[in-house]
């Protein structure tokens, strides 16, 4: 069974049209005025959207196989936009380690790309980093979901993305839950029945370690930053109990 970022394709079949963070990290990106360290590019989604709004941005993407993705996408909006994609740097690295000798206006970890750093020590190493990266009055930006599960391991269907796959596609999507060490798994297969009739079946999994609201603020804080402000949504409205999101904004 494949991790899901080694299998970019699914990936964007599932994220590529999700638009909801875009004007959130567009507007701190345009507010900062600077250039922009996008951590966990994925595949560009994020990047080409403020790269679009002016901004250069580079791009640390640490998988082999999302980072490929990203270039020919790239590649492919230099023959279309070759202002936006003159604006794209991409890089590999890994946040826990970065030292790009430069330092950003803005530096970000849209879409829980902070929820794959499962233990303290990890955690707290990519956000010092993420801060050492930082110019005087750089801001720091995250978003990761609201811990709410169903019942474990309940198998669902997703109509949506499985047109996006094409005819004769199912993609299903079930979880399982570790309250111990707060992961959890994401399973993903796709059904496509080829020409033929043959029926072709590909799994993928994404692993994920959540996090509580104050556990992430005080992780922030204790990196160094300060001004930690929490939002409930990508319109910096109050944290509710309904939010699906918290949308963190720090400052050097």
């Amino acid at each position: 069974m494949n991790d899901l970022y080694d299998a970019p394709w699914l990936y964007d079949l599932q994220h590529d049209g999700y638009r909801d963070d875009l004007a959130f990290y567009r507007r701190l990106a345009e507010d900062q005025a600077g250039p922009v360290l996008e951590l966990g590019a994925g595949t560009g989604r994020v990047t080409i959207a403020l790269a679009a709004a002016g901004l250069p941005v580079v791009a640390l993407e640490p998988n082999d196989a999302m980072r490929g993705r990203a270039a020919e996408r790239f590649a492919a909006l230099a023959d279309t936009r070759p202002d936006v994609a003159a604006r794209i740097r991409l890089v590999a690295g890994d946040a826990r380690t970065l030292a790009l000798g430069e330092r950003f206006a803005l530096v970000l970890a849209a879409f829980n790309t902070l929820m794959h750093l499962e233990r303290v020590d990890e955690q707290d190493a990519a956000l010092a980093r993420a801060r050492d990266h930082l110019a005087p009055g750089g801001a720091f930006a995250c978003d990761v979901f609201v811990p709410r599960f169903g019942h474990d391991g309940l198998l669902r269907a997703e109509p949506a993305w499985a047109q996006l796959a094409g005819p004769d596609a199912d993609l299903f999507v079930w979880q399982h839950h570790d309250l111990v060490r707060q992961l959890v798994l994401s399973h993903h297969r796709l059904d496509q029945v080829e020409p033929g009739g043959v029926l072709r079946r590909r799994r993928a999994t994404l692993r994920q370690r959540y996090y509580q609201r104050y556990e992430l603020e005080r992780a922030l804080r204790t990196a160094g930053f300060s001004d930690v402000r929490c939002y409930g949504d990508f319109e910096r409205g109050p944290v509710r109990a309904t939010s699906t999101v918290w949308a963190f904004v720090a400052r050097r």
